[in-house]
Order: structure tokens, then C-alpha cells, then sequence
């Protein structure tokens, strides 16, 4: 009984540890791809694409222990609560580490930076994601209920975001001197999708505080978000 005991938990540690370590590869990923954008450095962002697929590969490793530790040791309370939100909260990684190559992706498109207006409503977007994800994941290290639950909570400013982001947007590209429309083009284009990845990110943050949420207090605040 006490060498089945000591096996949970020497799973349950490795479990937490690849959950920071994958964590951790994402949250830089995402630093990565934000700066090549503010930079205009392909080749930057082009290492954010090539190193997506280590990410791909934690995210298997982590699905395949999860579900061996469910199987062989059958964890309860605590302890079971943790898989499940591991097995949810590695979803949520993933799509981030997905959203970060996308980004990558859009600035290896553009053919030349963005304009200063756009850049900096985007600039704010993109720095709300980067502390949202930070703080979502010190939230699940430190098992922290009421920081999860404040980060479940900031779904309507990000929105304020990026409608004054695709704003900028629209204005940059769209107007000719004369006042023709002469639609938003390519580089627009890019501009709102580089716009919609951050904030899928943004909700991601949110997710990831809702599986801490429910880590701790066993409690699933997904559609039902109590007062902060």
C-alpha cells in the first residue's frame, strides 16, 4: 500500500512538472512571436514556427502519463482533480503554443511593419496576453483560487481590446486620401487575424484559471464565473 502511495506521487510530481515545463516552452513561444511582430523579424518568427511541434510533443506526453496515472493508480479528491485539469489545462497550452505560431505566421506574411497607429493598439492587445497567460500560470504553480478567479473575469476589457485594435485597423488600411474606400487589403487582413489570435489566446488565460479554479476547490466555474 505505502509503495502505491509513494508511485502516485512520484506520477502526480512528474505530472506537475511536465505541466510547467510545457508551461514554460509556450509562454516563451509566445514572447518570441510578439517580439518578431514588434520587430518585423522573420527570421525570429520563423523559430516560433519550427519549435510549435516540441510543444505538439509535450502536449502527447502529458495526455499519455495523465492517462496512465488515472488507469494504475486511481487517484481521488485532490489528487484526481489535478489529473482532470491537467488533462483539460494541456488543451488550453497547446491552442496558445497554436495562436503564438499563427502570429509567427502573420509576420513572416506581412511584407513590411505595421503602421505606428496599428501596432500600438495591438501593442496593448498583445501585452494583455502575455500577462494574462504569466499570471494564469503562476495562478496553477502556486494553487492560487482567488488570482484564477480574478483572471476569469477580464473577458470584457480584452474585448474593449481588440475592438479598438481591428478599429485602428480598419482606419489604417482602408482610407485613400480622396476618402474612396479602397478595402482593407493583405496587410489588413493579417493585422485582424494577428488581432483574433490574441485574443483566443486571452480566453485561453481564462481557461487555464478556470481548471486551477476547479483543481483547488473541486468546483467547475466554466460558464458561471462567481463574484471576484
Amino acid at each position: 500500500m505505502q509503495e502505491k502511495e509513494t508511485q502516485l506521487q512520484q506520477m502526480l510530481t512528474q505530472l506537475r512538472t511536465k505541466l510547467l515545463m510545457m508551461g514554460a516552452a509556450v509562454g516563451i513561444a509566445l514572447n518570441e512571436a510578439c517580439a518578431a511582430l514588434e520587430e518585423g523579424n522573420s527570421v525570429r518568427a520563423t523559430e516560433v514556427i519550427d519549435g510549435d511541434s516540441a510543444i505538439n510533443t509535450m502536449e502527447n506526453e502529458i495526455d499519455e502519463l495523465a492517462l496512465s496515472l488515472l488507469v494504475r493508480n486511481q487517484p481521488v479528491a485532490h489528487d484526481l482533480r489535478f489529473v482532470v485539469g491537467a488533462l483539460r489545462m494541456v488543451i488550453d497550452m497547446e491552442r496558445i503554443g497554436d495562436e503564438a505560431a499563427s502570429i509567427a505566421e502573420r509576420t513572416v506574411a506581412l511584407e513590411e511593419p505595421l503602421p505606428d497607429g496599428v501596432m500600438q493598439a495591438v501593442g496593448l492587445l498583445m501585452r494583455s496576453a502575455i500577462t494574462l497567460y504569466v499570471q494564469a500560470m503562476d495562478a496553477f504553480r502556486t494553487e492560487n483560487k482567488t488570482a484564477s478567479l480574478k483572471l476569469c473575469h477580464a473577458d470584457g476589457e480584452i474585448a474593449r481590446q481588440e475592438m479598438t485594435a481591428l478599429q485602428h485597423v480598419m482606419d489604417s488600411f482602408r482610407g485613400e486620401p480622396d476618402g474612396r474606400s479602397k478595402g482593407v487589403g493583405y496587410e489588413g487582413m493579417n493585422s485582424i487575424l494577428i488581432c483574433r489570435s490574441l485574443n483566443r489566446i486571452c480566453r485561453r488565460c481564462s481557461n487555464i484559471a478556470e481548471h486551477t479554479y476547479f483543481i483547488v476547490d473541486g468546483i467547475n466555474i466554466k460558464h458561471q464565473k462567481p463574484s471576484a
